[in-house]
Formats: C-alpha cells, sequence, structure tokens
C-alpha cells in the first residue's frame, strides 16, 4: 500500500512538473536560432572583421597609384666649412667677404633652418602596382568567401544542434509518458496480483519496464541540456538561457533539373569564389613577377625654405624624375616569375577540383533532402501504427487475452517509432540546410 502510495506522488509530481517547466521557457524557432547566431557569434564576428581588413588593404595598394606628399622641418647648426658654406648659399646670404681664404676654412657656427615640400609621383613600374591592387582586391573577394562560408557553416551547426534538441526535447516528453503509463501500469498489476488475476512476473516485468523508462528519462535529459548548452553557444548566448524548440515542416525538394541547381551553386558557392579569387591573386602575382624586367620610373617636383634664422627664409623649388632597374645577377628573378606560373597553374587545377566537389555536394544534398523528406511521411505513418497497435493490445489485454510482456513490447516500439519520426524531422532540416549551403544561398534574411 505504501509503495502504492509513493508510485502515485511520483505520477503527480511527474504531470505537474512538465507543465510548469515549459510554461517558463520561450519557444525558439528554427530561423529565430539562425538569426541570433549569425548576429552574435564571435566566430562569424571574426571573420567579418577579417573581410574588412582585407577591404581596407586594397585601398592601400591603390594608395600607391596616387602622388605621395612629403612635408619636414629641419634645423642644422655646425661650423663644418662645406656645410657652413652650403647654408649661406640655400639663405641667398653669402658675400664676397664669404670667399676669403680665413671664412672659408674657419665659417664660424652657422645656423640651417630649412622646410621642404616635396611631392613625388609614380609613372610606370612595368606592372607591379596594378598587380598590386589585383591581388589586394583578390584577397578581399578571398575574405569575404571565407566570411559567407563560416555564416553558412554556423547556420548548418545551428541546424544540426536545433534537431539534436527536438529530438532529445521529444524523447524527454515521450519518456515523461512512458514513465507515467508504466506507473499506472505497476499499480494496475499489484491490485491484479493482489486478486489472484496474474503473477509477480507481470508486477516484476512492469517493474524492470519502469525502471528502463526512468533512465531512459535521465539520459533524455543530459542529452537535451546538453545540446541545449550548444546551441546557447551558438547564439552567443549563456549556456543555462532555457528555451523550448517547435517541430517544423520541412521543405520541399527542390523544383528545377541539376544543371540548373549545379548553375546556381557555381555561381554562388563561398568555396568556389574563394577558388576564383586564388586564381585572380595568382594571376596578379604572376604579373608583378614579369615587371622586375622593366624600368621604375618617378616624377618629383618640390619647394624648399632655408634661412640662418627661423623667421627670415629664402624659397627655391626643384623639378625631377627617375628611371631606376633593380635586377639580381643570381637569377632569383627568373626563378620567382617560374614559381609564379606554377603557383597560377596549381590555382587553376584547385578551382577545378572545387567546381567538381560542388557539383557531388549538390547532388548529396538534393539527394538527402528527398530521401529525409520521404522518411518523414513514413515515420507518421509508422507512429500511428504503432499506437493503434499499442491500444489494441492494451484493450486484448485488459479483456485477458493478452500478456503483460505484449503490452511492453508494443509501448516500447511506440518509443522507437516516436523516435524514428522526430529523427527524420531532424535529419530534414539539416538536409534543407545542406542543401541551401551546397548552392551557396544566404542564411541572412
Amino acid at each position: 500500500m505504501i509503495r502504492d502510495l509513493r508510485l502515485r506522488a511520483f505520477f503527480l509530481l511527474v504531470a505537474m512538473a512538465w507543465p510548469l517547466e515549459s510554461a517558463a521557457q520561450t519557444t525558439l524557432r528554427l530561423s529565430d536560432a539562425i538569426g541570433a547566431a549569425l548576429a552574435q557569434n564571435s566566430g562569424l564576428l571574426a571573420s567579418e572583421a577579417q573581410a574588412d581588413r582585407a577591404a581596407a588593404d586594397v585601398s592601400v595598394a591603390r594608395g600607391a597609384r596616387l602622388p605621395r606628399l612629403t612635408a619636414t622641418e629641419s634645423w642644422q647648426r655646425s661650423d663644418q666649412p662645406v656645410l657652413a658654406f652650403g647654408s649661406l648659399l640655400s639663405a641667398r646670404k653669402f658675400t664676397s667677404a664669404d670667399f676669403s681664404v680665413s671664412r672659408l676654412n674657419t665659417p664660424g657656427a652657422t645656423d640651417l633652418f630649412t622646410t621642404r615640400l616635396t611631392v613625388g609621383q609614380l609613372l610606370f613600374d612595368g606592372g607591379q602596382t596594378q598587380g598590386a591592387v589585383a591581388a589586394a582586391a583578390a584577397r578581399r573577394d578571398a575574405a569575404r568567401a571565407d566570411a559567407d562560408d563560416a555564416t553558412a557553416q554556423v547556420a548548418l551547426a545551428v541546424t544540426r544542434t536545433y534537431g539534436q534538441v527536438l529530438s532529445a526535447q521529444a524523447t524527454t516528453q515521450a519518456t515523461d509518458a512512458a514513465v507515467m503509463a508504466a506507473v499506472e501500469d505497476l499499480a494496475r498489476a499489484e491490485h491484479r496480483r493482489d486478486a489472484g488475476t496474474v503473477t509477480d512476473a507481470d508486477v516484476l516485468a512492469v517493474a524492470v519496464h519502469l525502471a528502463d523508462m526512468r533512465q531512459r528519462r535521465l539520459q533524455a535529459g543530459a542529452d537535451l541540456a546538453l545540446a541545449r548548452a550548444t546551441l546557447n553557444r551558438l547564439m552567443g548566448r549563456p549556456l543555462e538561457t532555457p528555451f523550448e524548440v517547435v517541430e517544423e515542416a520541412p521543405a520541399p525538394p527542390p523544383v528545377g533539373e541539376l544543371p540548373t541547381l549545379y548553375a546556381e551553386a557555381e555561381a554562388a558557392r563561398p568555396d568556389l569564389q574563394r577558388a576564383l579569387a586564388q586564381v585572380r591573386a595568382a594571376d596578379a602575382g604572376a604579373r608583378q613577377s614579369r615587371s622586375v624586367w622593366w624600368p621604375s620610373i618617378y616624377a618629383q617636383a618640390g619647394l624648399e625654405w632655408s634661412g640662418t634664422s627661423l623667421s627670415r627664409r629664402s624659397g627655391a623649388w626643384i623639378v625631377g624624375g627617375e628611371a631606376r632597374w633593380n635586377l639580381s645577377l643570381s637569377g632569383a628573378d627568373m626563378a620567382r616569375n617560374r614559381a609564379a606560373e606554377a603557383s597560377r597553374s596549381a590555382a587553376a587545377a584547385s578551382r577545378d577540383d572545387v567546381r567538381a566537389a560542388v557539383r557531388v555536394d549538390v547532388f548529396s544534398a538534393v539527394t538527402q533532402l528527398e530521401a529525409a523528406t520521404a522518411r518523414v511521411a513514413v515515420g507518421a505513418d509508422a507512429l500511428e501504427q504503432a499506437r493503434e497497435r499499442g491500444r489494441v493490445v492494451r484493450n486484448r489485454y485488459d479483456a485477458g487475452l493478452a500478456s503483460m510482456t505484449d503490452v511492453l513490447a508494443a509501448e516500447s516500439a511506440m518509443l522507437a517509432a516516436e523516435a524514428r519520426r522526430i529523427a527524420a524531422a531532424a535529419d530534414a532540416l539539416v538536409a534543407t540546410a545542406e542543401l541551401s549551403r551546397a548552392l551557396g544561398r544566404s542564411f541572412r534574411n
């Protein structure tokens, strides 16, 4: 009698605790989880910062095409004859008396204050600057592709974890119901044993089943807590933040022929865009390596104000140009050219390999989504059949036409059918996200 009261108390506590726990939690949809992760995930923020830095490097490279202004202010004081002679000339203060031998040899300490403004402009460098700009632009595009790929990976990870939460949550609810049913079955079996209609073996079978359901409930609760913590981490939220997920209908398989999907993926996939950017970077590197055979030509102009005192100065101007060759006599320049050509060939081969892999990804994602969608429908039918079978077996047991073993087997079959159905629903969500990633579609709203 005492054991029966304890079992009933456990049944009431479980029945009351689950609604209270659920009411205290917020409902989280998959789209909201993905949106939160894309806005707050630390890894994505780092990828975006890298893309911004690469974009700034393009402006740095382009700056070499524009004039460069240099301003200097200097002061010198010396009794060195050449410096003193030049200082007086620069200040326009040289007189005939300064030609005397004694003044030339011992001019005395002389100050020179100089202000210079110089403008330099690169006119031609054989394609070095153009190649640097192209390489920087390619690195920018590659960094942007990395950020987009990171976004897709995070969205896919969120979807997988959301499916794990959904599965663990459904398993928890199902095992809660199974525990409640097992508590009632145990009480009913004990009453029938006391009445002499069943044996101790039936009571023992129900007790073993109840213990098994309680163990499953504990494991399901641990799995649910871990999956929730993982999803909270991906969303950039505290690990203990409570929430419930909802089962969503899977997206229908894509409409369109595979060649159309291949073309969409090749136009948008981040990893293929990164491979194309690497080919452009290799082309730019080859252009830069060939520029060594050409001179670099510069033009410059400047203004200068010089004087022996800070306030009184004389002005002057200068214009000029420069052609510069920098050739290696060791053959290193030719070796760099060969290395650049090899890098370009490697980048082109890698691009072709990525393009082929993209097509395989699309084909696999379409196939998996079609299979997962079909499994969802089959799983729903199987669950209905398992529930109906459980109802029939329980009625037969109540009528004395079936054993407790049959009832427990039917209960286990219902749990297994529910687990397979939820697993198929989670797989369908993941397959939908996999297809979006394979096609290069944006996960941002």
